[in-house]
């Protein structure tokens, strides 16, 4: 299982777990450690925000924290973030993940397919029975994560209520949620919500510093205006080339209303290899992104024409000159509702991608 790629980490970049600062969220660890330290502290955390955004950093930084001790306070009054000094032991379970105070939900790998599983099932919500069962450390907390709850099947998130209904005692529960509107209303009722903001320009700067080796200013300042905010989104669309991905996508839809049958039946091909999954989530980022590109600049809500490849503005003026702005809108939503299908019942990525552009050629 070792060998397994971990679903909640990027390629080779450092695992949220790993960690050490989160930038730009000031104020959501602030709310989360002024509520810790008001010794009422609540049972269920619903921290949302857009994927990569860094929920899953902070929902580990607060696990360190609590696990640690840190709250306790000490000669100089109550804590003022959520770092942690010492803990060394603790930190390091946390980090092996082997600490006898934390569990992690997450989608589990199925042998027998070969593959993970699509959802997070009631299986793994009732294995949390034998963690609550063990008492805690010294009476210190425990920590559940849950990465992420828009992944439960309704089986698991039925079951996980029941438990948010009645919670051990000393038990602290973070629901990571890119789209809350989607979760069971009871659940939302029964968490505190603390919602992740997108990062500005600054902030990104100072998150991507590390990575961006050879990156051009161009390239950064186009990767920016793709990843919205997103410091993971922004380093996922770096990983796989998404940079050269979108211009390709670009180049496609330059041919509109007819698409050049080679350009796209290259890409998909090329997403149809066996080492093209990274490749294939990329692109299930940013054509939606193009697209809702199209309908702001057509409903005259964009402003990044400024950081845009040459061409694209031409491109966007014929496509909304061709078509009405409701098709686009209409194009977006049957990309997404495909897109969503597709990793549902695992379909081929290869005619995904295909059907994606055949959409485009089909609007009327």
């Amino acid at each position: 299982m070792s060998d397994l790629p971990a679903l909640d980490q990027l390629g080779s970049y450092p695992h949220p777990r790993d960690t050490e600062k989160l930038i730009g969220q000031e104020e959501a660890e602030q709310a989360l450690l002024s509520n810790f330290t008001s010794e009422r502290f609540h049972h269920a955390w619903l921290v949302t925000g857009s994927k990569g955004v860094g929920k899953a950093t902070l929902a580990y930084r607060a696990t360190k924290f609590i696990l640690s001790g840190q709250g306790e306070g000490g000669l100089f009054g109550p804590p003022t973030s959520l770092d942690v000094e010492g803990g060394e032991s603790d930190l390091a379970l946390i980090k092996a993940e082997a600490h006898p105070g934390l569990a992690v939900l997450k989608r589990q790998y199925d042998p027998k397919g070969k593959k993970f599983f699509s959802v997070i099932r009631v299986d793994d919500v009732r294995s949390l029975s034998g963690f609550f069962r063990l008492t805690a450390s010294d009476g210190g907390w425990r920590v559940v994560i849950i990465d992420s709850i828009d992944e439960m099947n309704i089986s698991a998130a039925n079951a996980i209520l029941k438990i948010l209904e009645e919670p051990p005692e000393k038990t602290v529960f973070f629901l990571l949620s890119h789209a809350p509107g989607g979760l069971l209303p009871t659940i939302r009722s029964r968490c505190r919500q603390l919602a992740l903001r997108p990062l500005g320009e600054t902030e990104m700067h100072q998150a991507l510093a590390p990575y961006l080796e050879g990156v051009t200013e161009e390239q950064v300042a186009r990767l920016l205006t793709l990843s919205e905010g997103s410091p993971g989104k922004a380093l996922q669309i770096l990983d796989a080339g998404g940079l050269d991905i979108y211009a390709a996508i670009l180049e496609i839809f330059k041919g509109f209303p007819t698409l050049d049958p080679e350009k796209t039946h290259g890409l998909a091909d090329a997403v149809g290899r066996k080492d093209g999954e990274e490749m294939y989530r990329v692109i299930c980022e940013l054509f939606p992104w193009w697209l809702s590109h199209i309908v702001r600049t057509g409903a005259g809500g964009s402003d990044s024409e400024q950081t845009a490849p040459p061409g694209e503005a031409e491109i966007m003026r014929r496509l909304l000159e061709n078509r009405p702005l409701i098709g686009w809108v209409d194009l977006w939503e049957k990309s997404n509702r495909l897109i969503a299908k597709a990793d549902s019942i695992n379909l081929d990525r290869k005619q995904v991608v295909l059907n994606l552009f055949l959409n485009v050629e089909r609007m009327t």
